[in-house]
């Protein structure tokens, strides 16, 4: 019964240790000087200025891939094309969430966890 349990425990640690070294997506946001940004190199980034603009920039990024990659597809709202960044205009007062999935040079794929940005304005 020893041997189970501390068999079952190292399949434990070691599903651990694996999930902790996979690649995560995360985000940036931009906004007019005066404003604030929250959370930014994490999977959820917020942010508000007071420019009355209807829009500003953003990018969803890869961090921590652990082989070389041969491409990227990206899923939900962000609308790229390869590449490890997918810069975005990010509309006001609207979620904008995405995926990536990961194709490794050796043949095996990951997909990232989901990665969330918004914005306001101040209307």
């Amino acid at each position: 019964m020893k041997k189970q349990i501390f068999a079952a425990a190292a399949v434990m640690l070691s599903a651990l240790s694996f999930s902790s070294q996979a690649a995560q997506l995360k985000c940036n946001l931009t906004v007019k000087s005066g404003g604030n940004v929250w959370q930014n190199g994490t999977s959820y980034c917020s942010g508000i200025d007071f420019s009355f603009s209807n829009s500003t920039t953003g990018k969803f990024y890869i961090e921590g891939a652990s082989k070389p990659i041969s491409r990227i597809l990206w899923n939900g709202d962000a609308n790229c094309t390869g590449g490890t960044s997918c810069n975005m205009t990010i509309r006001a007062y609207r979620d904008y969430t995405a995926t990536a999935t990961i194709l490794y040079q050796d043949g095996t794929y990951e997909t990232t966890n989901s990665a969330t940005m918004n914005y306001e304005t101040g209307h």
